[in-house]
C-alpha cells in the first residue's frame, strides 16, 4: 500500500497531490446525511501516529480536526449509505488554511469518498483505488463523465450519477485501497505550544488615549475592525471632563464611551472620543442604562453592512465590588460607517440565560460562516469560558434568539434547545480576555489576565477554536504589579493593529477611591508590544 493512501494523506495533502479520486458534487448530499454519535471524540492511528478530532458541526455534519506531522487541518464531513455500505463524504472546510504550502495555491474544492467500518472505539476507514477507478471508467463499469489533472482522478458527475454509479462499483473487488485503522483515544493536551514572544511596554501608543482632553480614563477597550483602517474601540465605565482641563476633579463617570481609530499603528493614528449628552449638556453613557441596568460593552463585530455590539447588563450592589453582571444584551448598528452620534440602533433579542454565561462579554469573532461569542459564567471564580455560535448571516440579520453551544468533543455543537450540558473552551480564565487566529503559526490563540488585584497578562494556544487549550502562559508583568491598591485586569490582543507583531492592551485601576480621581495616571488602558523570538 503505498504511503499516501493512509488517512493522514487522505485528509491532510490528498486535495493536492496526484494520485486520488475527486467529485467535484458531493457524494452524501445534505438530504440523505445521517448522523452516527459513534464517531465523535478523539482517534488516533493505530499505525502511525496520526490523530482526529471529530466533533458534530451541524445537526448531520461533523468537524474533523486532523493533525498529520506536526500540521492541522480542518475538514467537514457527513455521513451517509450507498446500499448497505456506510460511507463518509469529506471536503475542505470553508477558509481552512492550515495545510502547509505549496499545496495552499493548489487544491482542488472536491470531496472525497471514504468507505466506514464503525464499531464503539475503533475505526476502519478506506478510500476509492484510483487506479482500478480509472480502469472501471475506461471499461464502462461506471459511466461518468471525467478528467484526470495533474494525475488526480476528478468524477465530473451530478450527485444523483454519482450515487448511482459508486453504489455498484463499490461493491466490486479492488474497489477500495486497504482499510486504515484508527481507535479511540483521549483528546491530546498541548497539542501545540504558546508562541514565543518578547514583551516591552508601549509608551508612544499610550498616547493614543490622552488626545481629548475631555476623555479621561476608561477600562474594557476592545477593537471592533469597521474597514477601511477604521477601528471602532470599545470602552466601560469612562470619565469625561466637561470643561476639558483633562482633571478628574469635578469630572463624571459614564458607563460606556467609544472612540474611532483612523489608521492602525496606535503611536501615529487618529482617534475621536464619542460620549452620549444629556438635555442639560452633561456626559452621559453613549448606549444609556436601561432603568438600574447600566450597559457595560463586551465586544462587537461587523458582518457586511451591520455592526453588532454584546453588553453586559450590569447592577450596583452594597457587596464585593459594588456591582453585579446580571446577564447579556445585544444591540445593532444600522449605519455603522456613519460617526457614532448619529448611529441608528436597533435593541436586538436574546435568548434565555439560565446559566448565567456573559455571551460576547470574553471575544467575539467570525470564523467562516459562523460568528462565535465567548463568555465566562457568573458568578462562577473560576471563570469556565463558554462558545455560542451564529451563522453569520442571521447575525447580519439580528437573529440571535437560536444560537448553537459548544458541548464537548463528543456532542459538538448543540442547538440552544438541547438538554446537553454545555461544555467550557477552558477554565481559570477572566471574564475579559480576546480569542483571535494567530496567522503566523495557524493556531488560536487566547489572551487574558491572571491573578485578582495585581495581575500578570498570560497566553494560551489550541490547534481549533474549541481546543485542546494550553495552559496560560506568562508573557507580561506589567510595571503597575507592585502598585499599592492596584487592579490589573482586561487583557486583550488586538490583531488588527500594527507596530508590533501583535499589540496588547490591560486596563489598570486602583481599589482607593480617592487614588483614582486625584491620580490621572491610573485608570487607563496601557499597550505592550508583542515581538515573535527569532
Amino acid at each position: 500500500m503505498r504511503a499516501m493512501w493512509r488517512l493522514g494523506s487522505i485528509l491532510g495533502l490528498a486535495f493536492a497531490l496526484p494520485g486520488c479520486v475527486l467529485s467535484l458534487d458531493p457524494v452524501v448530499p445534505e438530504s440523505e446525511a445521517i448522523f452516527d454519535e459513534r464517531l465523535l471524540g478523539a482517534w488516533g492511528e493505530v499505525s502511525g501516529s496520526d490523530y482526529a478530532v471529530i466533533t458534530r458541526a451541524t445537526q448531520n455534519t461533523y468537524s474533523i480536526q486532523y493533525t498529520s506531522g506536526g500540521r492541522t487541518g480542518t475538514f467537514e464531513a457527513r455521513l451517509g449509505r450507498l446500499g448497505v455500505r456506510l460511507v463518509m463524504d469529506v471536503w475542505l472546510a470553508p477558509r481552512d488554511t492550515n495545510l502547509p504550502e505549496p499545496y495552499g495555491g493548489v487544491l482542488i474544492a472536491g470531496h472525497m469518498l471514504l468507505a466506514l467500518d464503525v464499531a464503539s472505539d475503533e475505526i476502519r476507514v478506506a478510500a476509492l483505488d484510483p487506479d482500478a477507478a480509472l480502469k472501471a471508467l475506461r471499461a464502462g463499469e461506471m459511466r461518468m463523465p471525467y478528467s484526470i489533472e495533474d494525475d488526480r482522478l476528478i468524477l465530473h458527475a451530478a450527485t444523483v450519477q454519482l450515487r448511482s454509479e459508486l453504489e455498484a462499483y463499490l461493491e466490486q473487488p479492488g474497489a477500495l485501497d486497504k482499510p486504515d485503522v484508527f481507535r479511540r483515544t483521549v483528546v491530546r493536551h498541548g497539542a501545540v505550544e504558546v508562541p514565543c514572544f518578547e514583551a516591552s511596554a508601549w509608551h508612544e501608543a499610550d498616547q493614543l488615549f490622552h488626545r481629548d482632553p475631555h476623555w479621561i480614563g476608561a477600562d474594557v477597550a476592545s477593537t471592533v475592525d469597521l474597514g477601511g483602517e477604521r477601528i471602532l474601540w470599545l470602552f466601560g465605565d469612562t470619565w469625561v471632563d466637561p470643561t476639558g482641563e483633562g482633571t478628574r476633579k469635578g469630572a463624571i463617570m459614564v458607563s460606556n464611551s467609544v472612540a474611532i481609530q483612523t489608521g492602525t499603528n496606535p503611536s501615529e493614528a487618529r482617534m475621536e472620543f464619542f460620549w452620549g449628552t444629556a438635555a442639560d449638556g452633561r456626559p452621559t453613557a453613549l448606549f444609556p442604562s436601561r432603568g438600574e441596568e447600566r450597559l457595560w460593552f463586551g465586544n462587537g463585530v461587523r458582518v457586511g453592512d451591520r455592526l453588532v455590539l454584546f453588553f453586559s447588563r450590569t447592577i450596583r450592589v452594597t457587596f464585593g465590588l459594588g456591582f453585579d453582571q446580571i446577564g447579556w444584551t445585544a444591540i445593532m448598528v444600522e449605519n455603522p460607517d456613519a460617526d457614532p452620534p448619529t448611529w441608528r440602533l436597533r435593541p436586538l433579542e436574546t435568548p434565555a440565560n439560565p446559566l448565567g454565561i456573559l455571551v460576547g462579554f470574553a471575544a467575539v469573532l467570525r470564523e467562516g460562516d459562523y460568528v462565535y461569542a465567548l463568555g465566562s459564567q457568573n458568578p462562577v471564580k473560576s471563570h469556565p469560558v463558554f462558545a455560542a455560535r451564529w451563522p453569520a448571516e442571521k447575525v447580519r440579520r439580528g437573529e440571535l434568539l437560536e444560537p448553537e453551544w459548544w458541548a464537548g468533543e463528543r456532542v459538538g455543537w448543540v442547538p440552544d434547545s438541547s438538554s446537553e450540558p454545555r461544555w467550557p473552551l477552558f477554565e481559570n480564565a477572566q471574564s475579559e480576555l480576546t480569542v483571535h487566529l494567530d496567522a503566523a503559526t495557524g493556531r488560536f490563540l487566547a489572551v487574558h489576565t491572571q491573578g485578582f488585584g495585581p495581575a500578570d497578562v498570560t497566553m494560551r494556544a489550541a490547534p481549533a477554536l474549541t481546543g485542546p487549550w494550553t495552559t496560560p502562559r506568562l508573557i507580561y508583568r506589567p510595571p503597575e504589579y507592585h502598585r499599592p491598591n492596584v487592579m490589573i485586569y482586561a487583557g486583550k490582543a488586538h490583531p488588527l493593529l500594527t507596530g508590533a507583531d501583535l499589540v496588547l492592551t490591560y486596563a489598570t485601576n486602583t481599589f482607593e477611591w480617592g487614588e483614582l480621581t486625584s491620580d490621572t495616571a491610573i485608570y487607563y488602558p496601557r499597550f505592550v508590544r508583542l515581538t515573535r523570538c527569532r
